[in-house]
């Protein structure tokens, strides 16, 4: 009986916070938009800068994902038709209901029997908080000191800890090549830390299995660059995707850190308008959190030779460069092909099929990332942005498990290729 009641109130407290992070959406609707054309294409992509009404989860050059205010709907709808594009809507608290009926299923104790007992009770059975992903963290190390070592990169905004857990066969030598991988750039991603922290468990539980790919190279990983964004979905807004940056006398708060960083800054793609969703800050690393990565890789920028980012969602795999769709890397075709084997690699799992490619040519043109600036600026010689599959930011609980375990096939793939340098 107190099990029954225990279960009842544990799934009421969710069904609490999930109501408290999507109280500002009641009538928006969320739109996807097919167009061919070039003119609907650069309608969003100006929209995506300019307007404070909508917010674009997916812009591709032939079909988008949008949430829409209920006071722009008609305008935008009446735009789309000028301009031949088809649309489908669908209000998005329909939507999230039916993923949270999904996620609350999957919390009571029936639920235990429909799924293996060792994924049901595991850390990749659910959405971690911040002070869980760094108490989790904290476990890794203290359970493998002589091969982790976990650390702060600095403070956020609002204070918390940007922790990274160093992973290599002997934490006490200074291997001479570093595969730097970071996640949950935007707090609505909670996917993307899961799978680096998957990564990290899998790597300090085999590490026999995996000493020819960590053969003098250290696994560098920050799973939550953006805590304040991360911790503010989950508590106040699920759909905020910038840092916590507070300006006195505004209301608008927040830094797109996929926008701050120095390699051709607020070029394209980015906004000024401080209430924008790609707002790119006062000045390139103008924020604590891309200050503190920037530290970083610029300190150790001879032995990185692999920068990842991984994002939500989309199932691409991109390299530099993205700022512009005229702009070739050097290097293009190594990294072409080297995204290709780690495309290749998650697939194998269970058939999930990634796009390889610039995010410039594939999406649209973007500046201020980190792909751009690792390659750019620092030189680092493989640069890659991964975005992971969904349809929206939302993933079952029940897929968490099997979507770490194909991204797991990619991130060792490009691992594998540190070697070469």
């Amino acid at each position: 009986m107190w099990l029954k009641a225990f279960s009842v109130a544990v799934l009421a407290l969710c069904a609490g916070a999930a109501a408290s992070n999507l109280d500002r959406y009641e009538g928006y609707n969320k739109y996807t938009v097919f167009h061919n054309g070039e003119d609907a294409f650069n309608y969003l992509v100006d929209l995506q800068t300019e307007s404070t009404e909508l917010d674009f989860w997916l812009l591709t050059r032939n079909m988008s994902v949008v949430t829409v205010s209920p006071t722009e709907q008609s305008t935008f709808e009446a735009r789309l038709n000028e301009l031949n594009a088809q649309f489908v809507a669908k209000p998005l608290m329909e939507e999230m209901a039916a993923f949270n009926e999904t996620l609350g299923a999957c919390e009571g104790s029936e639920c235990e029997l429909n799924r293996p007992r060792r994924q049901a009770r595991g850390f990749f059975s659910h959405f971690p908080r911040y002070s869980e992903v760094l108490n989790y963290m904290s476990a890794l190390a203290a359970r493998h000191p002589h091969n982790c070592r976990y650390e702060s990169l600095g403070r956020s905004s609002e204070g918390r800890h940007i922790a990274a857990l160093s992973i290599s066969l002997n934490s006490r030598v200074r291997d001479r090549r570093v595969a730097y991988i970071q996640s949950a750039t935007h707090g609505r991603e909670w996917i993307t830390p899961l799978t680096v922290l998957y990564l990290a468990n899998e790597l300090l539980n085999n590490l026999r299995a995996f000493q020819r790919v960590l053969q003098d190279v250290e696994i560098y990983l920050v799973p939550l660059v953006n805590p304040d964004g991360y911790e503010y979905s989950f508590t106040n807004d699920r759909f905020w995707r910038k840092n916590r940056h507070r300006y006195g006398g505004r209301s608008c708060a927040g830094v797109d850190i996929n926008r701050n960083f120095p390699n051709n800054w607020n070029y394209n793609g980015a906004s000024q308008n401080l209430c924008s969703e790609v707002y790119s800050g006062t000045g390139p690393t103008s924020e604590p959190e891309t200050a503190a990565v920037a530290r970083y890789l610029e300190y150790n920028r001879h032995r990185v030779k692999l920068s990842l980012d991984v994002h939500s969602f989309g199932k691409f795999l991109f390299y530099p460069y993205g700022y512009s769709r005229n702009a070739v890397a050097p290097t293009r075709n190594l990294l072409h092909s080297v995204a290709q084997r780690a495309a290749n690699q998650i697939a194998k799992y269970r058939g999930t099929h990634y796009t390889v490619g610039t995010s410039a040519s594939i999406l649209y043109e973007a500046s201020g990332g980190l792909d751009d600036y690792a390659y750019g600026n620092l030189g680092i010689p493989m640069s890659f942005t991964v975005e992971l599959p969904g349809e929206n930011f939302q993933v079952a609980p029940s897929d968490i498990i099997h979507i770490c375990k194909e991204t797991f096939a990619g991130f060792i793939e490009f691992i594998r290729h540190v070697s070469l340098y």
